[in-house]
């Protein structure tokens, strides 16, 4: 027995519950302290391997212990699988340079305030005041500042630490590590809200923990990853205050939105699936008399998130006449297909996906035109081209072929959820997450046409969808069709999805990118 009124067992379901409430809390102690004791950069990949392989170990162990003792509950299995993802992120930050897979990142150095993501963050770092000049002008600066400026004041609190004179600009992947993960956090939650249980839960652990993407944001310093995690936040508070009326759950959902604006503005899609929930409750809370609460509920909501989302591009329209929701255009001529037709666009196919499954961004004679295979290579590899390694691109086609598989069942999982979703419920909500669906592929389609690039066609610019389709696999896997042999099926493609990520990502640091054969356009 322990203390009185309080068993062995109840405590440790104290802390299963605090580390299923609150993940980010040990995640952020971890990442501090690896910061401080390697500065986020192991250069001996086997070291690092080493240490991959160490972490794993430990949380199969773990697991293997807990199942032999009848105690490993599908919530601990979940805690499970999060802090293998967890791991798999914090390995992959350790051995990816800070210029390595970067987005419109480009270099960081002293004195050089480029016109990319590491410049704006530098010009903030040592003037501490916004750009005073043109934004239209200067590439990346069109983009708000609150991740530039959270990464400046990051740098200059750990620069105090280090030797006069000397930088160690990797210490930025810490900010983004947690970022990453506080997104998976949030996407879990919002499917919890859900009312998944069960099977289902743990098969969207499976998919969320080491999805590739959310890996490649936990290296990536440039501002996606810190806009999709108040997305999701302002997403998960929302429906919360769509559930309850607290006015506490508005007040965090519009924060959350309006720093998610000031970090990029199209956060601002998350109006679509919000829009919906405020109307439906508005109505139904006029009908209970309680319409005029509500009202000031909405009114509150567009009063912070609105200024907080808007500011910015509303300087910038004032001191530099730049247009509201403007857009870099890019001016690349490997990265051009707009000699291609809306109809190669939307359906053209060319040997995806057995002859070439790594993104083509036209440098090498090839280029990626149609919106949803490359969608699709995005999502798993980024820009990263590992064609040339043998091991590597066995193991990505594996990866490719299962992903491929869960996409065509996500997709029947979202009918599911259409035509089923009165018995669960929860109408309101789900049809939210639908909204949200529709919202983000049509934004995509729309925005590649408009800008009609290879890299405008990226999933981090719609990646919010992905939720409706893990919600979709999850309500699918948990209703009674599912039972039985589907059932296990389906389970099988999300461990070997959850496998296939982790594998991948854990050997990525042995590839040695060989000569770049760089050739000129025919087009």
């Amino acid at each position: 027995m322990g203390e009185k009124g309080i068993t062995p067992a109840s405590s440790g379901n104290k802390i299963q519950g605090f580390l299923l409430k609150y993940p980010g809390v040990p995640a952020a102690v971890i990442a501090l302290l690896v910061l401080i004791l390697t500065g986020n950069k192991i250069a001996n990949g086997f070291v690092t391997s080493a240490l991959m392989i160490t972490g794993f170990i430990a949380i199969l162990a773990t697991g293997a212990v807990l199942s032999k003792k009848k105690k490993l509950t599908d919530d601990i299995l979940i805690l499970l699988l999060f802090a293998a993802g967890f791991w798999i992120k914090l390995c992959y930050v350790l051995y990816t340079d800070i210029n390595v897979r970067q987005c419109d990142v480009e270099v960081f150095k002293e004195g050089d305030y480029s016109d990319f993501h590491a410049g704006y963050i530098l010009y903030l770092r040592d003037f501490l005041r916004l750009p005073d000049f043109d934004v239209a002008l200067h590439g990346q600066f069109y983009h708000p500042p609150f991740h530039h400026f959270i990464c400046a004041i990051f740098l200059r609190i750990y620069e105090l630490f280090l030797p006069k004179g000397t930088h160690n600009y990797e210490c930025l992947q810490t900010l983004t590590l947690l970022y990453s993960f506080g997104a998976q956090y949030y996407i879990f939650k919002i499917i919890r809200l859900m009312g998944i249980k069960g099977k289902g839960l743990v098969d969207s652990a499976l998919l969320i923990s080491a999805f590739p993407m959310l890996t490649l944001f936990a290296g990536s310093v440039n501002n996606d990853i810190l806009s999709l995690l108040l997305f999701f936040a302002a997403l998960s508070y929302g429906i919360e205050w769509y559930r309850e009326g607290k006015f506490k759950f508005i007040l965090i959902s519009a924060l959350c939105t309006g720093f998610g604006m000031m970090t990029k503005l199209s956060v601002g899609l998350i109006a679509f699936p919000m829009g919906f929930l405020f109307v439906v409750r508005f109505i139904k809370d006029i009908r209970e008399k309680k319409g005029l609460r509500t009202f000031g509920h909405l009114a509150c909501f567009g009063v912070i998130a609105a200024p907080l989302g808007l500011w910015y591009s509303v300087r910038n329209l004032i001191r530099y006449n730049t247009p509201l929701g403007y857009v870099l255009k890019l001016d690349n001529k490997y990265m051009d297909i707009s000699r291609y037709s809306l109809k190669d666009r939307l359906f053209g196919f060319y040997g995806f996906p057995i002859e070439d499954f790594y993104t083509n961004i036209g440098s090498d004679g090839e280029q990626d035109y149609n919106i949803f295979i490359t969608q699709v290579k995005t999502m798993l590899f980024g820009y990263e081209n590992c064609r040339d390694d043998m091991l590597m691109t066995l193991t990505g086609y594996f990866l490719l072929l299962i992903a491929l598989i869960l996409i065509l069942v996500a997709f029947g999982g979202i009918i599911y959820v259409i035509a089923t979703m009165r018995k669960r419920g929860k109408t309101v909500e789900e049809m939210a997450l639908i909204i949200l669906f529709v919202t983000e592929v049509v934004s995509i389609i729309m925005f590649s046409l408009k800008f009609p690039h290879v890299c405008s066609q990226d999933f981090r610019y719609d990646f919010p969808a992905l939720l409706t389709g893990v919600f979709g696999i999850a309500a699918m896997a948990g209703s009674k069709r599912a039972e039985g042999l589907p059932g296990k099926g389906l389970k099988a493609l999300c461990i070997a999805f959850f496998v296939m990520s982790t594998v991948y990502y854990a050997i990525l640091w042995t590839y040695v990118k060989g000569e770049v054969l760089v050739v000129e356009p025919t087009w």
